[in-house]
């Protein structure tokens, strides 16, 4: 099979009530009386839609929208789909009552009338918001240049239209600065990419042919709920599932085997492994001599990570690390999954390139439902045509500076940004909540002469600061296309109501704005309508029968890709070579080793004395994605309060008991939660869940109010993990 070609794949006066949730007849008042008795059951009659799930997950469901005079009747999944059909997750089920007639959606424009973060705004006409944006930023870039601009959308939604394809072409055309939106998945990709070239690997539904499945800092059961009754199958079928998590996640107390090396320590593990293998003679070495480059460089390297080492690094009984690597290179087919878990530390790109060779070292990459497993998103680069997608690089002139989104904090304080931020566009993102050292994005937001206009369906932490806010469709008013990272189906949503109130999508504003700042390219006037025909106008032999009308009929199809799906069989990785790349020399000129190696967080003296904790924050909530639908308060109660886990040696040192109120704090900030005391982490290792609403926490912070916003390796990613903090009683 030919490798995949590389492509850029890369919304009177108005008080904040604190979301605290509006009794059922205030609902009822407000939604269809269907909804409230049976949100998620189709029912006879009315207009069928078809619709996919915009959420930033592996998964990207179907689902179908039942319509009656104008609103939605029932809302489900959509059976016929053979990979998300069945359900919706718990999240979904009842999205339009949790967000498209949620009682809190801004409905109509609003201009700020108190100060930066009070959350106070006044109504305001469409026309006079957009005019006044647009006057203002006109002086702001004669005054300061076009760079004085930042863009800040991300994955709020995965569509390809309302994602970013009009806000890419209004910004280009701007000259505005670059955002870096490297937060998840850019370090891992990066380090997956050096290895092999590529990150498309096993599709999820050949994991049926796996015999020891290894999730590898990934919590399926949360964030990838249907590959987990794949894995199910698998099992019953005979395999063994590993998970390697420094958390005892609800996916790791499920498994045969958990192993908890320390946090930031993957590397070093999967060295150790390779080390193993190589001495006790594991390896594949005909498909070493056949398939990959640099394998006597790799033996040479990993001779300096024995299992005694590697045990004093990862705090693991050398007993397991050989084990585990007699058990994978034995069990066969084995397959590794990887999504984003090993990426926020500093040694994060490094983890997931030594992860990305064990395969071929193996030669597992031969037999079906073996190797390696991670995004799939480059079935869309090469299938759709992105090019229409990406039109707007044809549209910057010059070159723009690139302001990473990690450090959106600095960004915005820092007397040495040149020129300094003056104007901020916030849209699909939530980054008050979502970025580290959350304080310091405080801090930046908080300037009265920043200029931010926020993209929004409610004033989430963020909004608060803005000085403008527009009402922005959800995903059942508006055309989208959403390709997935995750699995191998692709999807159209179709708009299955009218816009409530004044809310107008995410590339209409982008349109509308365009035209006041007196931008007149042809691509301002382009239809949401006619962008989503467009990206199907292709004769790839992926989408074979897969075209516009298709999706508009059945919302769905899958890729026609080849059967058996054996990408690396023989070779054909996506780097230059063509190889599995073990070792690069290549790599010097980008500040790169040649091979993955290990090293330890230059933490300060004052760090490791006053801060002996490390910190994880993780997507372990099971109710809200990141930040999405944390201010729903029947989500809310079935999540419950955020906790720390702490384990019981580390909170008898501190005097803590089970449920005590406590404080965890360190030079960024504090936040105030209970004490949940158990085995979920290990000594020296604390851990919160991240995506609750700091307004909505006692003590106004959340998780990000201590995270540090420090580069990982590779890829320009986070290293929030690297965190350390003190915990004590309130």
């Amino acid at each position: 099979m030919p490798s995949p070609e590389k492509t850029n794949i890369t919304r009177r006066k108005f008080l904040d009530l604190g979301f605290k949730g509006y009794a059922g007849a205030q609902l009822a008042q407000t939604v269809p009386i269907t909804l409230i008795s049976a949100c998620a059951q189709i029912e006879q009659g009315g207009q069928t839609v078809h619709g996919v799930c915009y959420h930033d997950c592996p998964d990207s469901c179907s689902w179908t929208v039942t319509v009656r005079d104008g609103e939605v009747a029932s809302f489900g999944p959509n059976d016929q789909n053979p990979f998300t059909g069945g359900s919706l997750c718990n999240k979904m089920e009842k999205f339009p009552l949790d967000v498209t007639y949620h009682p809190d959606r801004i409905l109509t424009p609003l201009k700020r009338v108190g100060r930066k973060g009070a959350g106070e705004f006044e109504p305001i006409s469409w026309n006079q918001a957009l005019e006044e944006v647009s006057v203002k930023l006109k002086g702001l870039i004669t005054a300061y240049g076009a760079e004085s601009v930042l863009p800040f959308g991300y994955a709020g939604t995965q569509g390809l239209i309302q994602g970013s394809v009009m806000s890419n072409r209004f910004f280009a055309r701007m000259g505005s600065s670059l955002l870096g939106a490297t937060i998840c998945g850019s370090t891992a990709v990066a380090g997956n990419t050096l290895v092999n070239g590529q990150t498309l690997g096993v599709l999820p539904e050949d994991i049926l042919h796996s015999k020891y499945i290894v999730l590898w800092g990934t919590n399926t059961l949360h964030s990838n709920v249907h590959l987990w009754p794949l894995i199910q199958q698998a099992r019953r079928a005979g395999a063994r599932l590993i998970v390697i998590d420094p958390f005892e996640s609800a996916t790791a107390r499920a498994s045969d085997w958990h192993i908890q090396p320390m946090p930031g320590t993957d590397v070093a593990l999967a060295l150790g492994i390779m080390y193993v293998i190589i001495k006790e003679k594991l390896h594949d070495t005909d498909y070493i001599e056949k398939h990959t480059l640099g394998f006597e460089e790799l033996e040479r390297h990993v001779a300096g990570y024995d299992p005694e080492t590697v045990s004093q690094i990862c705090d693991l009984p050398v007993s397991a690390i050989k084990a585990f690597a007699r058990e994978y290179a034995r069990g066969r087919p084995s397959l590794i999954r990887i999504l984003v878990g090993m990426e926020h530390n500093r040694n994060g790109g490094d983890a997931f390139r030594a992860v990305s060779m064990l395969p071929s070292l193996t030669g597992a990459w031969r037999e079906h439902g073996g190797g390696l497993m991670h995004m799939t998103y480059e079935l869309a680069g090469q299938a759709l045509n992105y090019e229409r997608v990406n039109l707007h690089e044809s549209m910057r002139k010059g070159e723009s500076r690139t302001i990473n989104m990690v450090e959106l904090g600095k960004a915005l304080t820092s007397a040495g940004t040149d020129p300094p931020v003056k104007a901020l566009f916030v849209y699909n993102t939530n980054p008050v909540v979502t970025m580290p050292n959350q304080n310091l994005v405080r801090q930046g937001m908080e300037q009265e002469e920043l200029l931010t206009v926020v993209l929004e369906h409610f004033i989430t932490d963020t909004a608060k600061y803005a000085d403008y806010i527009f009402p922005a469709t959800t995903q059942l008013e508006h055309w989208d296309v959403v390709d997935s990272w995750g699995q191998t189906y692709i999807n159209l949503n179709q708009p299955a109501i009218p816009a409530r109130g004044e809310s107008r999508p995410n590339s209409e504003f982008f349109r509308l704005l365009a035209e006041k700042m007196g931008y007149t390219e042809a691509a301002f006037r382009e239809e949401d309508l006619e962008i989503a025909k467009s990206i199907f106008q292709t004769d790839h032999p992926y989408m074979e029968g897969v075209t516009f009308e298709y999706l508009r009929q059945h919302g769905w199809a899958r890729y026609k890709v080849p059967e058996p799906w054996l990408p690396h069989r023989e070779g054909n990785f996506g780097t230059t070579s063509g190889k599995c790349e073990f070792y690069n020399p290549g790599l010097a000129v980008q500040g790169v080793g040649p091979l993955p190696e290990y090293k330890k967080v230059p933490y300060s003296q004052t760090q490791i004395e006053n801060f002996p904790l490390q910190l994880l924050t993780i997507k372990s909530t099971r109710w809200f994605l990141n930040s999405s639908h944390a201010n729903v308060s029947r989500l809310q109660k079935a999540e419950g309060a955020p906790a720390l886990d702490i384990s019981r040696a580390d909170a008898e040192q501190r005097g803590i008991a089970d449920g005590d109120k406590i404080r965890v704090f360190n030079e960024n900030g504090e936040m105030l939660v209970p004490a949940r005391i158990g085995n979920r982490t290990r000594k020296g290792v604390v851990c919160l869940p991240q995506g609750f609403w700091p307004s909505l926490l006692e003590g106004g912070s959340s998780a990000n109010a201590l995270t540090n916003d420090w580069l990982a390796d590779l890829g320009g990613g986070s290293a929030l993990q690297d965190t350390r903090v003190e915990v004590e009683k309130s």
